[in-house]
């Protein structure tokens, strides 16, 4: 929902800050994940190969393939067959669907009784202290533009993404948990990412 509410809240002047922000995200979320998960899965190995395995797991992560390649394929002004176009539109428009109804069956299934404690711990800092630090940042190492300050901001309050989700299935960890904070998550960034929203829109958050 990011780049769509920053673009409705700030117009057309927040894209590049917005597209900047999920390419430095994707980029490190999906490079911290795999080499924190090989050097704390407990398994006995040579650190070389624990650095191995990590490299190993980033660069034949799927998102990050797939990044890559529309990346050269841009560059390189590749344009394919409409059918083969077509085709990858066509999963493109079925894979966050695809991923909400595996979240919605997963968080179904489990009773709400027993969230870990650390659930609503991880939605705290990721709606409140997040936004707190980012906002922060701007202040002490500015001054920025106040699109870019204020895109920054917005994207922070975000909740937790549905990657999060992604991640904890395809290394089959925290699965359940990470639905949830999901879950929960979204409907608590209804009051803290509209009173954002809000904030901005009344240039009530202002950087000099």
């Amino acid at each position: 929902m990011g780049p769509g509410l920053a673009l409705a809240v700030l117009g057309a002047k927040a894209s590049a800050p917005t597209a900047l922000i999920f390419c430095c995200d994707a980029i490190f979320l999906f490079t911290i994940v795999p080499l924190l998960i090989a050097l704390t899965d407990g398994k006995p190995r040579h650190w070389l190969h624990t650095i191995g395995l990590a490299v190993q797991q980033i660069v034949f992560n799927p998102l990050i393939m797939s990044a890559c390649a529309g990346a050269l394929a841009a560059a390189l002004h590749f344009h394919p067959p409409v059918a083969f176009d077509n085709t990858l539109l066509f999963l493109q428009n079925a894979a966050a669907p695809t991923a909400l109804f595996v979240l919605g069956v997963t968080v179904a299934l489990r009773p709400f009784g027993r969230v870990p404690w650390e659930v609503p711990a991880v939605i705290a800092v990721k709606l409140l202290i997040h936004p707190l630090i980012v906002c922060g940042l701007m202040l002490l190492m500015g001054p920025f533009p106040q699109p870019w300050a204020a895109t920054a901001i917005l994207m922070a309050s975000l909740p937790p993404a549905l990657n999060v989700f992604v991640i904890a299935r395809q290394h089959d960890t925290w699965v359940e948990p990470a639905s949830v904070a999901v879950l929960i998550g979204t409907f608590a960034s209804v009051i803290t990412l509209t009173g954002v929203m809000w904030f901005i829109q009344t240039g009530r958050l202002v950087f000099p």
